[in-house]
């Protein structure tokens, strides 16, 4: 109950804080992110040739058993002309504190594009998932534990 009501707080915090972009979540399973789910999101345009930095925000508990995350995304414009790319995120130090902010819930903002093109107006897709690979001493599941929430953070740079 204490951690539902952490969540929805901190939620209706970051939401408050950014008026001028636009910020969208999922919520994943308690099981975990399984490692072949795509999360979709939406976003509607509509301004043409607008610049947008893009950030994926990613919030796990201290039960996350790795350093780092490998996420693979993709994107859709309007004209369904479609675009990838494998991301890799460092989330903590060498001496294991996380990198992200929070107490129980760590939440980390992991760059995406700083200056991406919204060419035309219309809804563009993102899609992401996780990717983590096994190495010779951790074998990576098919369920990454401890992941609450991912989203993507829209924020239109403004014009100078």
């Amino acid at each position: 109950m204490i951690k539902a009501i952490f969540l929805i707080a901190s939620m209706l915090l970051l939401v408050g804080c950014t008026s001028q972009g636009e910020l969208l979540f999922e919520e994943l399973p308690k099981e975990g992110w399984q490692q072949d789910q795509w999360v979709e999101f939406s976003y509607t345009n509509r301004l043409p040739k607008k610049y947008a930095s893009l950030d994926w925000i990613l919030r796990h508990d201290d039960d996350y058993p790795f350093s780092n995350i490998h996420l693979i995304v993709a994107w859709r414009n309007p004209k369904g002309v479609e675009n990838s790319d494998t991301l890799s995120y460092l989330l903590a130090k060498p001496d294991g504190r996380w990198l992200g902010k929070g107490l129980y819930i760590k939440e980390h903002s992991l760059p995406f594009m700083e200056q991406f093109l919204l060419d035309e107006p219309g809804t563009y897709q993102f899609q992401v998932r996780p990717a983590v690979r096994a190495t010779e001493k951790l074998i990576a599941d098919k369920t990454l534990p401890a992941i609450h929430q991912v989203g993507i953070a829209i924020n239109p740079l403004v014009d100078e």
